[in-house]
């Protein structure tokens, strides 16, 4: 399912990201582009507090989901060798494709329209009397003076 997150809560994230950032070694920050700290730097929220305890691991900490993300994308993309960038994009295409195959058996058109039939048929007869007056048609009854209004109201238009 993809989340959509706010304005807000990426500046929240970037704050975090920052925070854990520091305790990255030199060599390490060198690898990410100056203009994505820059662009940290500049959207992130000046109001949020975030301490980082480096001896705690992340997932003990009060990390956001998002800041989750954005440490495995600059792992991703700044930090993992071919083989694991390789092995990562593999992973993902079998989650995507796993997602995909499920959605197309849960979504299936024949499926659904068999469910319907073995709900409202069993060998072409009905289950039911329901069935009968869910599928009937109610004649709209009006009451003698509205036609007769709705008739001189249709004369009177003609001329």
């Amino acid at each position: 399912m993809i989340t959509i997150y706010t304005n807000e809560e990426y500046s929240k994230s970037y704050t975090e990201l920052l925070e854990i950032l520091k305790y990255f070694s030199k060599s390490d920050l060198i690898k990410i582009p100056k203009n994505l700290i820059k662009r940290y730097i500049k959207d992130m929220d000046t109001n949020y507090s975030f301490k980082y305890n480096p001896e705690l691991d992340l997932e003990k900490q009060n990390v956001s989901k998002l800041t989750q993300i954005l440490i495995a994308n600059l792992y991703i993309k700044y930090f993992a060798d071919e083989n694991e960038q390789e092995n990562i994009k593999n992973k993902d295409l079998e989650e995507l494709s796993q997602i995909e195959k499920n959605y197309q058996e849960q979504y299936n058109v024949e499926t659904i329209f068999n469910k319907r039939k073995e709900k409202s048929t069993i060998d072409g007869s009905f289950n039911n009397a329901t069935d009968i007056t869910s599928l009937a048609v109610v004649p709209n009854k009006e009451n003698i003076f509205k036609r007769i209004f709705y008739k001189i109201k249709s004369i009177l238009k003609l001329t």
